[in-house]
């Protein structure tokens, strides 16, 4: 009951099937040579690491000349709009998780506050507004790390080494290599990092910006942290290495706005703050939010996904020949005669063939060699 089927070897003299079968082979060769070295198919990838990031504003870099005269006034009595130094921590406000906002224009309102019956009226002042002096200047302090659950791979920017890319992301702006320290990046590295955008005073996009510059308006700045190992070497896997690159999202002005209250006000108790007049300042800040995201592709050798390859390329070649093997008996000419030889009578049967049977065997042989 328990059988072993076999077939007996043969080869066709047929070219058309030698051509499909010799075609066949070699794609698969090309394709297990693509996977392996190309696409280093022997390594187990990880595209979706895991990563963390810290923000920390930092102070106005003094080494780095912005030129400003062109938009604050200076001492002009018809020049409404003047300019002023703002402090580095202010200047960078909100600092989220994985953002930060660089304010390049202000409009502040004092406004009065009072409570009547229920309801809240607001008595305004006139507004004031000014421009921040050499926002460009500002520096963004950076401290990322990676980790993949799926390979036990950590990596943090003090031990990894970085770029930030220009424009075309081809070319370095900055490196980075330092590992006692945190990345610092200022808002002019990041204006010419990104595509399409030179200077804070380029008209902006805005759908309502009247043709108002992205210093008036603000805009928004998606800076990619890009996490490999893989590329840089022909086989086999590098250090971790990161790269920056930036890209300004079109039609998106921004604005935030905070309200400040003295300190007397927040020094009272919840029934005088809401039932007697106040002061407050609300300053709505126009600026440039940079917004960080953090992606990657990391791989370590993996025997089982060499195997992996190869098995698949054997069953392709496998394949190949089964396609053959079912053109040569079913759909040739010659299909019956190669039928005959491959399930006919073994070695060891006694078969009594006729004269003419014998012929015609034999004619065939000398036609395919079996």
């Amino acid at each position: 009951m328990l059988l072993y089927t076999t077939y007996k070897y043969c080869s066709i003299k047929s070219r058309s099937l030698g051509l499909f079968y010799c075609i066949g082979v070699a794609s698969v060769v090309v394709y297990t040579i693509i996977t392996l070295i190309v696409n280093k198919g022997y390594l187990r990838i990880d595209a979706s690491p895991h990563g963390s990031i810290a923000l920390i504003s930092d102070s106005l870099n003094g080494n780095l000349s912005v030129p400003y005269e062109h938009y604050c006034c200076h001492g002009n009595d018809t020049c409404d709009v003047p300019c002023y130094s703002v402090d580095g921590k202010e200047l960078a406000w909100p600092i989220e998780t994985d953002a930060v906002t660089i304010s390049t224009f202000f409009k502040e309102r004092r406004q009065t506050i009072i409570h009547d019956t229920g309801n809240i009226l607001l008595s305004n002042e006139d507004e004031v507004k000014y421009y921040a002096k050499t926002p460009e200047a500002m520096d963004i302090k950076v401290e990322h790390s990676i980790h993949s659950y799926l390979l036990g791979v950590t990596g943090t920017q003090r031990t990894m080494s970085g770029r930030l890319l220009d424009s075309t992301g081809t070319y370095p702006i900055k490196t980075f290599t330092s590992r006692d320290r945190a990345d610092r990046i200022s808002l002019h590295d990041f204006i010419r990092a990104s595509p399409n955008f030179e200077s804070l005073d380029d008209r902006s996009d805005s759908p309502n910006g009247n043709g108002r510059s992205f210093r008036r308006k603000g805009c928004l700045l998606l800076v990619t942290i890009t996490y490999d190992n893989m590329s840089g070497v022909w086989f086999g896997t590098s250090s971790l290495t990161y790269t920056y690159t930036v890209e300004r999202v079109p039609l998106t002005p921004y604005r935030v706005e905070d309200v400040t209250y003295s300190p007397d006000y927040l020094a009272q108790s919840p029934a005088i703050r809401y039932t007697t007049p106040h002061g407050r300042l609300l300053r709505k800040r126009y600026g440039v939010h940079v917004k960080f995201t953090q992606v990657g592709t990391i791989g370590v050798f993996s025997f089982g996904e060499l195997i992996h390859v190869l098995a698949m390329s054997g069953s392709l070649v496998t394949l190949i020949t089964g396609v053959g093997d079912i053109i040569a008996l079913y759909l040739l000419p010659q299909s019956p005669y190669y039928r005959h030889v491959i399930y006919g009578m073994g070695q060891g049967d006694l078969v009594d063939h006729s004269r003419e049977e014998e012929e015609e065997i034999g004619s065939q042989n000398r036609k395919f060699s079996i």
